[in-house]
């Protein structure tokens, strides 16, 4: 059994989220979902080929609260599935006050179990 190696507990969900600019790609506005979420990435899919280390930039929205942040991370994994990709985004850089809000409503709990 492989020992987790997150520091933050992931909370499921399904998020939009609107790609806007990949190391290495051009003029870019993919639209996507994020599966899940914590303090420190996220989970998405996507239908094409990314590297790990390259660079993203995204804006994830939250329908229901009426609100969106841009966010860029770090591609740290890349898994193929049956017929997309699963990428998981270590957060760089977020509005610290949107991103609260968001994870307070995604996993009321997950405050507590930064304790």
């Amino acid at each position: 059994m492989s020992k987790e190696k997150r520091k933050s507990i992931r909370s499921q969900c399904v998020l939009p989220v609107e790609l806007i600019k990949i190391e290495g790609k051009d003029h870019l506005t993919v639209r996507t979902t994020a599966h899940d979420l914590s303090d420190e990435g996220l989970k998405l899919t996507i239908n094409f080929n990314l590297n790990p280390g390259s660079t993203m930039d995204l804006r994830l929205y939250v329908p229901e609260k009426k609100i969106s942040t841009l966010l860029s991370g770090e591609i740290i994994r890349v898994k193929s599935t049956e017929k997309k990709l699963e990428v998981g985004l270590k957060i760089k850089k977020i509005d610290r006050k949107l991103k609260h809000e968001i994870l307070t409503w995604v996993s009321p709990g997950w405050l507590k179990d930064k304790e």
